[in-house]
Protein backbone atom coordinates (compact mmCIF):
# COMPACT_ATOMS: atom_id res chain seq x y z
CA UNK A 1 0.00 0.00 0.00
CA UNK A 2 1.30 3.38 -0.91
CA UNK A 3 1.75 5.97 1.85
CA UNK A 4 2.03 9.66 1.33
CA UNK A 5 4.90 11.43 3.02
CA UNK A 6 3.90 13.53 5.91
CA UNK A 7 5.46 16.62 4.35
CA UNK A 8 3.58 16.20 1.07
CA UNK A 9 0.76 18.67 0.62
CA UNK A 10 -1.44 19.33 -2.36
CA UNK A 11 -1.48 23.01 -3.12
CA UNK A 12 -3.17 24.92 -5.83
CA UNK A 13 -0.73 25.42 -8.74
CA UNK A 14 1.32 22.22 -8.22
CA UNK A 15 2.15 20.14 -11.30
CA UNK A 16 0.02 17.11 -10.23
CA UNK A 17 -3.76 17.46 -10.41
CA UNK A 18 -5.38 16.66 -6.98
CA UNK A 19 -8.01 14.46 -8.62
CA UNK A 20 -5.36 12.40 -10.36
CA UNK A 21 -3.45 12.04 -7.15
CA UNK A 22 -6.53 10.70 -5.25
CA UNK A 23 -7.49 8.41 -8.13
CA UNK A 24 -4.02 6.97 -8.29
CA UNK A 25 -3.99 6.35 -4.52
CA UNK A 26 -7.31 4.48 -4.64
CA UNK A 27 -6.08 2.37 -7.53
CA UNK A 28 -2.92 1.44 -5.66
CA UNK A 29 -5.00 0.50 -2.57
CA UNK A 30 -7.30 -1.73 -4.64
CA UNK A 31 -4.40 -3.56 -6.24
CA UNK A 32 -2.85 -4.18 -2.83
CA UNK A 33 -6.12 -5.65 -1.43
CA UNK A 34 -6.57 -7.88 -4.51
CA UNK A 35 -3.06 -9.21 -4.14
CA UNK A 36 -3.65 -10.15 -0.50
CA UNK A 37 -7.01 -11.87 -1.28
CA UNK A 38 -5.38 -13.87 -4.04
CA UNK A 39 -2.72 -15.01 -1.59
CA UNK A 40 -5.41 -16.17 0.90
CA UNK A 41 -7.34 -18.07 -1.79
CA UNK A 42 -4.21 -19.94 -2.79
CA UNK A 43 -3.70 -21.11 0.78
CA UNK A 44 -7.39 -22.29 1.34
CA UNK A 45 -9.22 -24.34 -1.32
CA UNK A 46 -12.84 -23.10 -1.33
CA UNK A 47 -13.90 -24.90 -4.48
CA UNK A 48 -16.19 -27.39 -2.70
CA UNK A 49 -17.78 -24.67 -0.61
CA UNK A 50 -18.52 -22.60 -3.69
CA UNK A 51 -20.02 -25.62 -5.46
CA UNK A 52 -22.29 -26.37 -2.50
CA UNK A 53 -23.46 -22.76 -2.31
CA UNK A 54 -24.21 -22.81 -6.04
CA UNK A 55 -26.35 -25.95 -5.67
CA UNK A 56 -28.32 -24.47 -2.78
CA UNK A 57 -28.89 -21.27 -4.73
CA UNK A 58 -30.13 -23.21 -7.74
CA UNK A 59 -32.46 -25.29 -5.58
CA UNK A 60 -34.04 -22.26 -3.92
CA UNK A 61 -34.52 -20.57 -7.30
CA UNK A 62 -36.33 -23.62 -8.77
CA UNK A 63 -39.99 -22.67 -9.38
CA UNK A 64 -42.86 -24.74 -7.97
CA UNK A 65 -45.80 -26.00 -10.03
CA UNK A 66 -47.78 -22.82 -9.49
CA UNK A 67 -44.84 -20.62 -10.39
CA UNK A 68 -43.99 -19.70 -6.82
CA UNK A 69 -40.68 -20.37 -5.08
CA UNK A 70 -42.09 -21.08 -1.57
CA UNK A 71 -43.00 -24.74 -0.94
CA UNK A 72 -44.22 -24.12 2.61
CA UNK A 73 -47.82 -23.58 1.55
CA UNK A 74 -47.79 -26.68 -0.66
CA UNK A 75 -46.51 -28.85 2.21
CA UNK A 76 -49.25 -27.67 4.55
CA UNK A 77 -51.96 -28.01 1.90
CA UNK A 78 -50.87 -31.53 0.99
CA UNK A 79 -50.70 -32.68 4.64
CA UNK A 80 -54.15 -31.22 5.40
CA UNK A 81 -55.66 -32.80 2.27
CA UNK A 82 -54.32 -36.26 3.15
CA UNK A 83 -55.48 -35.95 6.76
CA UNK A 84 -59.01 -34.89 5.79
CA UNK A 85 -59.36 -37.77 3.31
CA UNK A 86 -57.76 -40.58 5.30
CA UNK A 87 -57.49 -39.35 8.87
CA UNK A 88 -53.75 -40.05 8.98
CA UNK A 89 -50.65 -37.96 8.57
CA UNK A 90 -48.74 -38.93 5.42
CA UNK A 91 -45.61 -36.80 5.18
CA UNK A 92 -42.66 -37.51 2.93
CA UNK A 93 -39.05 -37.07 4.00
CA UNK A 94 -38.87 -33.48 2.83
CA UNK A 95 -42.06 -32.52 4.62
CA UNK A 96 -40.94 -34.22 7.83
CA UNK A 97 -37.94 -31.91 7.93
CA UNK A 98 -40.28 -29.00 8.60
CA UNK A 99 -40.07 -27.95 12.26
CA UNK A 100 -43.41 -28.67 13.93
CA UNK A 101 -44.92 -29.31 17.34
CA UNK A 102 -46.40 -32.71 16.52
CA UNK A 103 -43.03 -34.38 15.81
CA UNK A 104 -40.73 -34.61 18.82
CA UNK A 105 -37.49 -34.64 16.83
CA UNK A 106 -38.68 -31.77 14.65
CA UNK A 107 -39.25 -29.37 17.49
CA UNK A 108 -41.76 -31.08 19.75
CA UNK A 109 -39.17 -31.65 22.46
CA UNK A 110 -38.75 -27.91 22.99
CA UNK A 111 -42.38 -27.56 24.14
CA UNK A 112 -42.87 -28.59 27.76
CA UNK A 113 -46.38 -29.55 28.99
CA UNK A 114 -47.76 -27.91 32.11
CA UNK A 115 -49.06 -30.09 34.95
CA UNK A 116 -51.56 -29.03 37.58
CA UNK A 117 -51.12 -29.98 41.24
CA UNK A 118 -54.87 -30.33 41.60
CA UNK A 119 -56.28 -33.85 41.42
CA UNK A 120 -59.79 -34.14 40.06
CA UNK A 121 -61.98 -36.52 42.02
CA UNK A 122 -65.70 -37.12 41.98
CA UNK A 123 -67.91 -36.01 44.83
CA UNK A 124 -68.40 -38.40 47.70
CA UNK A 125 -71.92 -37.83 48.99
CA UNK A 126 -72.75 -39.01 52.48
CA UNK A 127 -75.63 -38.81 54.91
CA UNK A 128 -74.89 -36.30 57.69
CA UNK A 129 -75.89 -38.61 60.54
CA UNK A 130 -73.12 -37.31 62.81
CA UNK A 131 -74.69 -33.85 62.67
CA UNK A 132 -78.03 -35.03 64.09
CA UNK A 133 -77.27 -38.16 66.17
CA UNK A 134 -75.68 -38.43 69.60
CA UNK A 135 -71.97 -39.28 69.62
CA UNK A 136 -69.79 -40.64 72.40
CA UNK A 137 -66.25 -42.03 72.71
CA UNK A 138 -65.43 -45.23 74.57
CA UNK A 139 -62.25 -47.03 75.60
CA UNK A 140 -63.15 -50.65 74.89
CA UNK A 141 -64.76 -52.91 72.29
CA UNK A 142 -68.37 -52.35 73.34
CA UNK A 143 -70.52 -50.22 75.55
CA UNK A 144 -73.62 -51.04 77.61
CA UNK A 145 -76.10 -48.22 77.90
CA UNK A 146 -78.69 -48.44 80.72
CA UNK A 147 -82.27 -47.94 79.65
CA UNK A 148 -85.34 -47.15 81.72
CA UNK A 149 -88.08 -49.45 80.45
CA UNK A 150 -90.83 -48.63 82.95
CA UNK A 151 -91.44 -45.61 85.10
CA UNK A 152 -92.32 -45.21 88.75
CA UNK A 153 -96.10 -45.29 89.27
CA UNK A 154 -97.09 -42.78 91.99
CA UNK A 155 -100.68 -42.49 93.27
CA UNK A 156 -103.07 -40.16 95.03
CA UNK A 157 -103.32 -40.77 98.77
CA UNK A 158 -105.26 -39.52 101.75
CA UNK A 159 -103.67 -37.86 104.74
CA UNK A 160 -103.32 -41.05 106.76
CA UNK A 161 -103.81 -43.56 103.96
CA UNK A 162 -101.18 -46.02 102.75
CA UNK A 163 -98.58 -44.96 100.20
CA UNK A 164 -98.20 -47.08 97.06
CA UNK A 165 -94.88 -48.74 96.37
CA UNK A 166 -93.44 -48.62 92.86
CA UNK A 167 -90.05 -49.24 91.33
CA UNK A 168 -88.68 -48.33 87.93
CA UNK A 169 -87.46 -51.14 85.67
CA UNK A 170 -84.14 -50.96 83.85
CA UNK A 171 -82.54 -52.71 80.98
CA UNK A 172 -79.32 -52.19 79.08
CA UNK A 173 -78.40 -52.03 75.45
CA UNK A 174 -75.09 -53.15 74.04
CA UNK A 175 -73.45 -51.31 71.16
CA UNK A 176 -70.42 -52.94 69.57
CA UNK A 177 -67.71 -51.21 67.58
CA UNK A 178 -66.59 -52.45 64.18
CA UNK A 179 -63.42 -51.81 62.24
CA UNK A 180 -62.87 -50.18 58.88
CA UNK A 181 -59.52 -50.79 57.20
CA UNK A 182 -57.70 -50.41 53.91
CA UNK A 183 -54.15 -50.79 52.56
CA UNK A 184 -53.01 -48.67 49.63
CA UNK A 185 -49.76 -49.93 48.03
CA UNK A 186 -47.70 -47.24 46.29
CA UNK A 187 -44.28 -47.53 44.66
CA UNK A 188 -41.42 -45.82 46.46
CA UNK A 189 -40.42 -44.02 43.26
CA UNK A 190 -43.92 -42.62 42.74
CA UNK A 191 -43.99 -41.17 46.25
CA UNK A 192 -40.53 -39.67 45.77
CA UNK A 193 -41.00 -38.25 42.26
CA UNK A 194 -44.65 -37.16 42.26
CA UNK A 195 -45.02 -33.40 41.81
CA UNK A 196 -47.85 -33.39 44.38
CA UNK A 197 -47.85 -34.55 48.00
CA UNK A 198 -49.30 -37.93 47.08
CA UNK A 199 -49.14 -39.36 50.59
CA UNK A 200 -51.17 -36.46 52.04
CA UNK A 201 -53.71 -36.77 49.24
CA UNK A 202 -54.15 -40.49 49.92
CA UNK A 203 -54.66 -39.90 53.64
CA UNK A 204 -57.37 -37.32 52.99
CA UNK A 205 -59.01 -39.49 50.35
CA UNK A 206 -59.14 -42.48 52.71
CA UNK A 207 -60.69 -40.36 55.46
CA UNK A 208 -63.38 -39.16 53.07
CA UNK A 209 -64.24 -42.70 51.96
CA UNK A 210 -64.32 -43.92 55.58
CA UNK A 211 -66.84 -41.18 56.40
CA UNK A 212 -68.99 -42.13 53.41
CA UNK A 213 -68.96 -45.80 54.42
CA UNK A 214 -69.91 -45.18 58.05
CA UNK A 215 -72.68 -42.74 57.10
CA UNK A 216 -74.28 -45.37 54.87
CA UNK A 217 -74.09 -47.89 57.75
CA UNK A 218 -75.71 -45.45 60.18
CA UNK A 219 -78.75 -45.37 57.88
CA UNK A 220 -78.99 -48.86 56.37
CA UNK A 221 -76.43 -51.01 58.22
CA UNK A 222 -77.60 -54.49 59.21
CA UNK A 223 -75.27 -54.90 62.21
CA UNK A 224 -73.35 -57.74 60.55
CA UNK A 225 -69.76 -56.54 60.76
CA UNK A 226 -70.92 -52.96 60.61
CA UNK A 227 -73.05 -50.55 62.69
CA UNK A 228 -76.81 -51.05 62.78
CA UNK A 229 -78.59 -48.32 60.85
CA UNK A 230 -81.68 -46.63 62.20
CA UNK A 231 -83.79 -47.98 59.30
CA UNK A 232 -82.95 -51.53 60.44
CA UNK A 233 -85.37 -50.91 63.33
CA UNK A 234 -88.01 -49.13 61.23
CA UNK A 235 -90.56 -51.86 61.94
CA UNK A 236 -90.54 -50.86 65.61
CA UNK A 237 -91.17 -47.15 64.91
CA UNK A 238 -94.44 -45.34 64.66
CA UNK A 239 -95.20 -45.45 60.92
CA UNK A 240 -97.61 -43.78 58.52
CA UNK A 241 -98.54 -45.35 55.18
CA UNK A 242 -98.03 -43.42 51.95
CA UNK A 243 -99.00 -44.53 48.46
CA UNK A 244 -96.06 -45.33 46.22
CA UNK A 245 -97.41 -43.00 43.51
CA UNK A 246 -97.19 -40.04 45.92
CA UNK A 247 -100.83 -39.09 45.52
CA UNK A 248 -101.33 -38.69 49.28
CA UNK A 249 -97.85 -37.39 50.13
CA UNK A 250 -99.07 -34.16 51.78
CA UNK A 251 -101.56 -35.91 54.04
CA UNK A 252 -99.00 -38.59 54.95
CA UNK A 253 -96.37 -36.02 55.90
CA UNK A 254 -98.87 -34.12 58.02
CA UNK A 255 -99.87 -37.33 59.80
CA UNK A 256 -96.21 -38.26 60.34
CA UNK A 257 -95.49 -34.90 61.92
CA UNK A 258 -98.24 -35.41 64.50
CA UNK A 259 -97.47 -39.11 65.02
CA UNK A 260 -94.32 -38.24 66.93
CA UNK A 261 -94.73 -37.32 70.61
CA UNK A 262 -94.58 -33.60 71.23
CA UNK A 263 -91.31 -33.55 73.18
CA UNK A 264 -89.53 -35.42 70.41
CA UNK A 265 -91.24 -33.42 67.66
CA UNK A 266 -89.87 -30.18 69.12
CA UNK A 267 -86.33 -31.43 68.50
CA UNK A 268 -87.03 -33.57 65.45
CA UNK A 269 -85.45 -33.43 61.99
CA UNK A 270 -86.78 -34.63 58.64
CA UNK A 271 -84.52 -37.11 56.82
CA UNK A 272 -85.03 -37.97 53.14
CA UNK A 273 -83.08 -38.20 49.90
CA UNK A 274 -82.85 -35.69 47.07
CA UNK A 275 -85.49 -37.33 44.89
CA UNK A 276 -88.04 -37.18 47.69
CA UNK A 277 -87.05 -33.57 48.34
CA UNK A 278 -87.81 -32.70 44.72
CA UNK A 279 -91.30 -34.16 45.12
CA UNK A 280 -92.01 -32.37 48.38
CA UNK A 281 -90.88 -28.94 47.19
CA UNK A 282 -93.83 -28.71 44.82
CA UNK A 283 -96.50 -29.89 47.24
CA UNK A 284 -99.16 -27.56 48.68
CA UNK A 285 -101.54 -27.86 51.58
CA UNK A 286 -105.33 -27.60 51.40
CA UNK A 287 -105.09 -23.80 51.39
CA UNK A 288 -102.72 -23.74 48.40
CA UNK A 289 -99.62 -22.82 50.41
CA UNK A 290 -96.34 -24.62 49.82
CA UNK A 291 -95.49 -26.93 52.72
CA UNK A 292 -91.78 -26.50 51.98
CA UNK A 293 -90.09 -23.39 53.35
CA UNK A 294 -86.58 -22.55 52.13
CA UNK A 295 -83.99 -21.28 54.59
CA UNK A 296 -83.84 -17.52 55.01
CA UNK A 297 -80.02 -17.55 54.89
CA UNK A 298 -77.38 -19.82 53.38
CA UNK A 299 -76.55 -21.30 56.77
CA UNK A 300 -80.17 -21.87 57.80
CA UNK A 301 -81.69 -25.21 56.74
CA UNK A 302 -84.93 -25.47 54.84
CA UNK A 303 -87.93 -26.52 56.88
CA UNK A 304 -91.01 -28.66 56.57
CA UNK A 305 -93.88 -27.84 58.95
CA UNK A 306 -91.42 -25.70 60.90
CA UNK A 307 -88.77 -28.42 61.44
CA UNK A 308 -85.38 -28.58 59.64
CA UNK A 309 -84.83 -30.87 56.68
CA UNK A 310 -81.60 -32.87 56.25
CA UNK A 311 -80.80 -34.48 52.93
CA UNK A 312 -79.55 -38.05 53.39
CA UNK A 313 -78.40 -39.71 50.19
CA UNK A 314 -78.71 -43.18 51.71
CA UNK A 315 -82.47 -42.90 52.33
CA UNK A 316 -84.51 -45.00 49.86
CA UNK A 317 -86.84 -43.67 47.17
CA UNK A 318 -90.62 -43.83 47.56
CA UNK A 319 -91.68 -47.40 46.79
CA UNK A 320 -93.86 -50.11 48.26
CA UNK A 321 -92.20 -51.58 51.36
CA UNK A 322 -89.60 -48.78 51.58
CA UNK A 323 -89.21 -46.06 54.21
CA UNK A 324 -88.52 -42.92 52.16
CA UNK A 325 -88.99 -40.33 54.93
CA UNK A 326 -88.03 -40.35 58.60
CA UNK A 327 -88.98 -37.74 61.17
CA UNK A 328 -87.38 -37.98 64.56
CA UNK A 329 -85.26 -36.69 67.38
CA UNK A 330 -82.11 -38.50 66.23
CA UNK A 331 -80.01 -37.04 69.04
CA UNK A 332 -82.16 -38.97 71.48
CA UNK A 333 -83.01 -41.93 69.30
CA UNK A 334 -79.67 -42.92 67.72
CA UNK A 335 -76.28 -43.41 69.36
CA UNK A 336 -72.90 -43.33 67.57
CA UNK A 337 -69.92 -44.84 69.41
CA UNK A 338 -66.31 -43.96 68.54
CA UNK A 339 -63.53 -46.23 69.76
CA UNK A 340 -60.61 -45.32 67.51
CA UNK A 341 -60.54 -42.39 65.14
CA UNK A 342 -58.93 -42.64 61.73
CA UNK A 343 -55.37 -43.91 62.06
CA UNK A 344 -53.00 -43.90 59.09
CA UNK A 345 -49.55 -45.46 59.04
CA UNK A 346 -46.83 -45.49 56.42
CA UNK A 347 -45.32 -48.98 56.13
CA UNK A 348 -41.90 -48.81 54.45
CA UNK A 349 -40.83 -52.35 55.37
CA UNK A 350 -43.23 -55.16 54.42
CA UNK A 351 -43.08 -54.27 50.72
CA UNK A 352 -39.53 -52.94 50.63
CA UNK A 353 -38.18 -55.95 48.68
CA UNK A 354 -40.38 -54.90 45.76
CA UNK A 355 -39.99 -51.13 46.20
CA UNK A 356 -43.52 -50.79 47.60
CA UNK A 357 -44.71 -48.48 50.37
CA UNK A 358 -48.03 -49.37 52.00
CA UNK A 359 -50.33 -46.68 53.37
CA UNK A 360 -52.39 -48.43 56.05
CA UNK A 361 -55.55 -46.92 57.55
CA UNK A 362 -58.11 -48.12 60.09
CA UNK A 363 -60.99 -46.92 62.22
CA UNK A 364 -63.31 -48.43 64.83
CA UNK A 365 -66.87 -47.17 65.19
CA UNK A 366 -70.34 -48.42 66.08
CA UNK A 367 -73.92 -47.23 66.10
CA UNK A 368 -77.47 -48.34 66.90
CA UNK A 369 -80.96 -47.07 67.67
CA UNK A 370 -81.43 -46.64 71.41
CA UNK A 371 -84.87 -44.95 71.63
CA UNK A 372 -87.26 -46.19 68.91
CA UNK A 373 -90.07 -44.02 70.25
CA UNK A 374 -88.14 -40.89 69.22
CA UNK A 375 -88.32 -41.71 65.49
CA UNK A 376 -91.28 -42.09 63.11
CA UNK A 377 -91.24 -43.08 59.42
CA UNK A 378 -93.33 -43.11 56.27
CA UNK A 379 -93.86 -46.60 54.85
CA UNK A 380 -94.61 -46.95 51.16
CA UNK A 381 -97.62 -49.06 50.12
CA UNK A 382 -98.96 -49.97 46.70
CA UNK A 383 -101.39 -47.40 45.32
Amino acid sequence: MKHFPQNHFIRKGDEDDPVDVVTKAVKDLTETVDERLATVEKKADTTKLVERLDKLEAKTNRAAGDGSHDKGDDIEKKALSVFLRSGVQALDDVEKKTLNLGTNTAGGYVVAPEFSTRILQGISEQSPMRSVANTMSIGTTEVYIPKLVSNVQPGWVTEMGPRPTSEPAFDQQKIEVFEQAVIVPVSQHLLEDSFIDLEAFLRNHIAREFAKMEAAAFVNGDGNGKPTGFLADAASYQSINVKDDGSDFVDALMALYYALPTEYARRATWALNRKSLATIRGLKDANGAFIWQPGLTDSAPSSLFGRPVVEMVDMPDLAAGAYPVAFGDFHTGYQIVDRIGIQTMRDDYTGADNGIVKIRARRRVGGATVMPEAIAVLEGVAA
